[in-house]
């Protein structure tokens, strides 16, 4: 099981996330201060393949481009998956192809991303 609480970084500033809820394949874990709600959610599905993922999702209040005057609640995720077989390769195998990702994904190449580059 993952640490309680878990700790995220946003823009420079730790977010701390203590676990809200947990099932046999799953856990929660949720900030919410000053309007901006935090969640970290880590799934597990192990059926005809083992299926791992990772998700974090922010949710704050910004202003409604129709009515200025209002504010309107938005929200984003990222999520991270990881799907491979449940005989055959191994859970180091999944890891080094994770790490392959990470690595990948630079700040330049997830602004490229978002940005609607390919």
């Amino acid at each position: 099981m993952f640490p309680d609480p878990l700790s995220v970084t946003y823009a420079g500033a730790a977010v701390s996330l203590p676990r809200t809820g947990t099932d046999a394949n799953a856990s929660t874990y949720v900030s919410s201060v000053a309007g901006v709600d935090t969640t970290l959610v880590v799934r597990h599905d192990n059926k005809k393949r083992k299926r791992v993922n990772v998700s974090l999702r922010r949710e704050s209040a910004v202003t409604d481009p129709f009515v200025p005057a209002n504010s309107i609640r938005a929200s984003m995720s990222a999520s991270f998956t990881l799907d491979f077989p449940t005989t055959g390769l191994t859970t180091t195998d999944a890891q080094n192809l994770g790490k392959a990702l990470r690595d990948f994904l630079t700040d330049a190449y997830i602004l490229k991303a978002a940005g609607g580059e390919t």
